[in-house]
């Protein structure tokens, strides 16, 4: 008998941080449930990156929470010349669209990959 293959999907998205809804980048996640964020040299005093989520395309974008009531944030290391990944919560895979934003402005412009996968 044949041993079955199954493969994962990936995509990778590049995105530029900023605090605004407005000027975010929106992901769609329908197809995926996982993926990590990948930012190269975060030289800056950002502390977070916080997601959003909406259940429709150009709908509004709310902050994501987890069960217990906290917020679906990721904590970034401090300031580093050496680039870091992270995982994405896995609340953000419960709504079809995303936006990444940073916490404070001084990582505004910091540009990341997200890499997602099904």
């Amino acid at each position: 008998m044949s041993e079955i293959k199954m493969r994962r999907r990936s995509r990778q998205v590049s995105i530029t941080l900023t605090t605004s809804t407005a000027s975010a980048t929106t992901l769609y996640l329908e197809d995926f449930a996982g993926g990590v964020v990948d930012i190269g040299t975060l030289s800056t005093n950002a502390t977070t990156l916080q997601m959003w989520g909406a259940s429709s395309d150009g709908g509004n974008f709310r902050r994501l929470y987890n069960t217990d009531g906290s917020v679906a944030d990721i904590t970034l290391a401090p300031s580093t010349s050496v680039g870091t990944m992270y995982a994405l919560p896995d609340a953000v895979f419960g709504v079809p669209f995303l936006e990444v934003l940073v916490g404070n402005t001084a990582g505004t412009g910091v540009a990341a990959t997200l890499t997602l996968k099904s």
